[in-house]
Order: C-alpha cells, then structure tokens, then sequence
C-alpha cells in the first residue's frame, strides 16, 4: 500500500481521526455518567458531548484586549499533539506505524502528549488576566511532577528492554521474568495514575463544587477556542490510554492481532472509568456556557 495512503487512512480514520474522536465521545460521556450516578445524580445524554461542542462553535470567538495572537495557536496545537501521537504508536491495526529505523520515538510520543497538559502554563502567560498568571505559575509545578512521573514510568521500560524505539519496546514479551513482569506493573500504575492529570482539564467553566467565581487560564476563552479544548480532552484520553496499552499491556498479550484489539478497547474503556472517578468525583461546570 502506498505510505501516503497508509498515512492518510492512519490519520483520518485508526487510530486517529474518527476512531478517536468517536471513542473519545463515547468514553467521555460514560465516565462523566457513571461519575454522576455515584454521586447520586442524573447523567448527561449520549448526545450532550456533541451537543455542547457545537454549541460552542456557533458562539462568538473573542479575546480579551491585551491577549496575544499566540493564544489562537494553543488550542489548535492542542488538538494536533494528539493525533501525531497516534500516528506514531504502534496499535494493533496502524498501517503507518513502522518505527524500526528510529531511536526515540518514545522521548517523541511523551513530548507530544505533554503538550496538550502544558496549555494552562501557555495560556496563563498569554493572556492579560493577573489570574491566568497565578494558575500558569501553579500548572507549572503540576507539569514538572507530572513529566517526571511520565518519564520515570516509560524511561524504566526503555532501560529493561534497551531500546527508546516503540518498534521494540511493544514486541511481545514471550517469557518475562518476574522481576520484568513486576515493573512493567509498577510503571504502569505510576502511568495509569498519571492520565487525569495528563488530559487537559475538562471543567473550562468557572464552577466547581461551589458556586464561586474561579478566574484562570481557560476563563477568557470562547466559543471556537473553547470547543478546540474539549475535543483536545477527548483525543487526548485516547492518546493516553493508546500509550498506556502499547507499552505496558499489549506486549504480554498472546494469541495473535485479533485478541489485541479486543485489550486495546478493553483498555481505552477501563482507563476512562478510571479517569471519571478520580477526575469527576465532584460536581463540574459544562463545557457549553
């Protein structure tokens, strides 16, 4: 097949493009529904996530006087790191993930899913809010702590397997040893406890558990640049958890492609209900206001 098909067809349609934005849709609306139920409260539909996104794009986009061109930027770069970290992440039924000539692509996946996490540290200093300030400073300590447990988690894999290469790192493990078997499953704790803070925070509205107001870094921003965020969230979920089965899960899967695919969901669905749990326990503001 033809590599700027293979490409085309990765980006679009699996792992990227409607796959993602699809599971994204689907995984986001059951942990925010299963989050309500435990609360005690009534969930959103299937169809609220949607809704809300396009509700927000028929809103008027405007900044704040003072704002830089730059934050226009953010939220797009928001939404394309995702995406090329599919492209990259050797899932079962990626046709353009063919990393055997590369040595790094981990350190590259990791950079790309960052990205997305830093946005309150890029928009915080763009922005003309003194507030927007004080929440980058905090993102920015929240950042650090979260890349070093990133990369402690995925450098602890390339260090047992010798190799930053995802070619290799996702080859499967035929007869691990119990000591490889036992820190693949402590980074991938360290990692699966990393998601929530990893994906950027869906509640872009000023109320949390109490009605007061909460000026940050998202606050100035509507209509477009808000809707970018959100669908930033939902394919950042999927890059995640992407990475979080590639490289600690996948590996020590036997019985052939078919059964793969089966864990990969699996895994996508189990790590949303993670996320839920820890990230919507308490009553959030819709994205749509």
């Amino acid at each position: 097949m033809n590599i700027i098909l293979r490409y085309a067809i990765t980006i679009l349609l699996y792992p990227g493009g409607m796959f993602a934005l699809l599971a994204g849709w689907v995984l986001l609306w059951l942990a925010g529904s299963l989050s309500a139920r435990w609360r005690g409260i009534r969930g959103t539909s299937l169809l609220q996530p949607a809704r809300d996104f396009f509700k927000l794009l028929n809103k008027t986009t405007s900044l704040p006087i003072g704002a830089e061109t730059g934050v226009r930027l953010i939220p797009l770069l928001a939404v394309v790191a995702p995406l090329l970290a599919l492209v990259l992440l050797p899932l079962p039924g990626n046709l353009a993930a063919d990393s055997s000539t590369t040595s790094g692509d981990l350190l590259a996946v990791l950079f790309l899913l960052l990205l997305p996490a830093l946005a309150p540290v890029f928009l915080g200093n763009l922005l003309a809010s003194p507030y927007g300030r004080v929440a980058a400073q905090r993102a920015v300590r929240r950042a650090a702590l979260l890349a070093a447990l990133l990369l402690l988690s995925a450098l602890a894999i390339a260090a047992q397997r010798g190799s930053l290469s995802l070619a290799l790192l996702t080859t499967p493990q035929s007869h691990p040893s119990a000591a490889n078997i036992i820190l693949d499953a402590l980074a991938g704790l360290i990692f699966l406890l990393c998601l929530p803070a990893l994906i950027p925070q869906p509640a872009w509205g000023i109320f949390q558990s109490s009605p007061e107001l909460i000026a940050g870094p998202y606050t100035d921003l509507t209509g477009a640049d808000l809707a970018l965020m959100q669908l930033s969230a939902t394919l950042q979920q999927i890059a995640a958890a992407s990475l979080l089965a590639s490289l600690f899960i996948l590996p020590y899967v036997p019985g052939g492609s078919l059964a793969q695919v089966v864990v990969y969901l699996i895994t996508l669905l189990l790590s949303s209900l993670v996320i839920g749990l820890l990230r919507w326990g308490r009553a959030s503001y819709s994205f749509a206001r």
